[in-house]
């Protein structure tokens, strides 16, 4: 908005200076075809060079050209003539068209003047048709005469490159008619350091061309060069506010998440365990995939949204399936709880731990379990290859408890007949073990002062399936040619 009114103001200022009766600008100009034609097209002068005019076309209507300097004068304003006798003659005026600039073209009244239009004959009419004309399209005969280029002297003020994109702008135009205005010149137009040809009309503006006597050019090139170095530090200053405006733009962004790759919810209950202790879990995958996480502002009880930023959508992919964690309810049959669980959980947590889970839960109807979708996908393939073994486990119990009940009742029979051990050395353990311990201790005692090689024959003789029916290795077989019945 500043630059806008800094404009206005020195276009104001211009054309003031142009009232008061200052040099008329050669910016706007009229082109003739021909030194014989008294038709004349508005144009925009560029540049001198020699005897030659760079002239340009509104709207680009007609391509850029150069023209000899005495088929160029500059634009006279448009007024209605004071005095229209008849065979005088006037400029009559053609708005521009798609094809055509707007044009001047002189001709003759050839009618006595009405109070709003002239009949008038155009000189390049040949037929010498009358064409009626209303008066506010007509103006006196133009007397400006055509340029000379021995009175124009032609200076290019180099800009700095930071100022070239400035010189493309209508500030630009407003500072350097204000400096034509101020010292005298005739033109003071963005332009090159080389003057331009048409083969090369696109060429970068580079410089300030300004045209006129040697003084003007002298005090014009003063006063631009002031212009110029306040313009370096304005443009200097508008970069870094650009700058700075990006930088908050795209913090803005993030913060809103619009320019995220990658975003999802997570419950409240678990933004801790997401973002792990210190925030190590996210930390670690923003070192480990170079991808920036930002939490969203949410209530304290509300969902938060992770939002990812990643260089590609497949790296901001890969970083969510590192970091969200899923939950999932597991239903396990009634009977089995007791199987899934183990001693005081501890089955379910070593499964858990192997899965990599964030936790797993009994809630006293299903197992809760919480974790990546990798180790969701590891647990559910541990909890289903250990429920296959329930049945496996529950014959290996029946079967325990079976050869238990054989013993039991081989005791009972021994002690019919006078042929038990003594309860008290074998102990009262139900399964057995105590018994062989104390038979392993009276062959130990049995055996001292004995050599090893007859200790060693005893053993053998006594075979694997020693004491009453194996009883020595009770838990693990059943003596000779009995099924193993351990846990594997």
């Amino acid at each position: 908005k500043s630059l806008a009114q800094a404009a206005e103001s020195r276009l104001l200022q211009a054309s003031r200076h142009m009232t008061l009766g200052a040099t008329r600008s050669l910016a706007l100009v009229e082109v003739r075809k021909s030194d014989q034609s008294t038709v004349w097209h508005d144009a925009i002068l560029r540049d001198l060079l020699m005897d030659k005019a760079f002239v340009a076309f509104d709207r680009g209507v007609w391509p850029s050209r150069e023209v000899p300097c005495d088929h160029v004068r500059a634009r006279a304003p448009a007024e209605v003539p004071q005095m229209l006798d008849l065979d005088s003659f006037v400029e009559v005026r053609f708005p521009s068209s798609e094809q055509n600039p707007a044009t001047w073209a002189r001709g003759r009244i050839t009618r006595a003047p009405s109070s709003d239009h002239v009949w008038v004959t155009l000189d390049w009419q040949k037929s010498g048709k009358d064409l009626q004309v209303p008066m506010e399209a007509l103006r006196p005969v133009s007397r400006i005469p055509v340029i000379d280029p021995l009175l124009l002297s032609r200076k290019a003020v180099p800009v700095d490159p930071e100022l070239e994109a400035w010189l493309a702008i209508p500030d630009a135009r407003g500072c350097l008619e204000q400096v034509r205005a101020e010292t005298g010149l005739q033109l003071a137009v963005p332009g090159q350091v080389t003057p331009p040809t048409v083969e090369d009309s696109k060429q970068n503006l580079d410089a300030v061309v300004l045209i006129g006597d040697d003084s003007a050019i002298t005090k014009g090139e003063l006063l631009l060069k002031i212009h110029l170095m306040h313009q370096r530090e304005v443009e200097a200053f508008h970069k870094r506010r650009s700058r700075k405006l990006a930088i908050l733009q795209q913090l803005q962004a993030q913060g809103a998440g619009s320019d995220a790759k990658e975003s999802f919810k997570v419950d409240a209950k678990l933004i801790g365990r997401t973002c792990g202790k210190g925030g190590e879990r996210v930390q670690k995958v923003e070192r480990d995939l170079g991808v920036e996480i930002r939490i969203a502002d949410a209530g304290e009880d509300e969902p938060r949204t992770m939002l990812i930023h990643a260089e590609s959508e497949e790296l901001a992919l890969k970083a969510r399936k590192e970091l969200e964690l899923l939950t999932e309810q597991y239903t396990i049959a009634e009977e089995r709880v007791e199987f899934f669980l183990g001693k005081g959980g501890k089955t379910l947590q070593d499964m858990a731990q192997k899965a990599g889970l964030a936790f797993a839960n009994w809630t006293g109807s299903a197992l809760e379990l919480c974790g990546t979708q990798a180790a969701m996908e590891n647990a559910i393939l541990l909890l289903d290859s250990h429920n296959e073994y329930f049945h496996v486990f529950q014959e290996i119990d029946r079967q325990q408890n079976e050869i238990q009940a054989s013993f039991e009742a081989l005791d009972v029979a021994a002690e019919a007949v006078g042929l038990a051990p003594d309860r008290r050395a074998r102990g009262s353990s139900k399964d057995g073990r105590s018994a062989g311990n104390s038979q392993a201790q009276r062959r130990s005692a049995s055996n001292k002062g004995r050599s090893p090689r007859a200790a060693s024959r005893d053993v053998k003789d006594e075979g694997p399936g020693g004491g009453y029916g194996g009883r020595r290795g009770q838990g693990r077989g059943l003596g000779r040619g009995g099924r193993s019945t351990g846990r594997s």
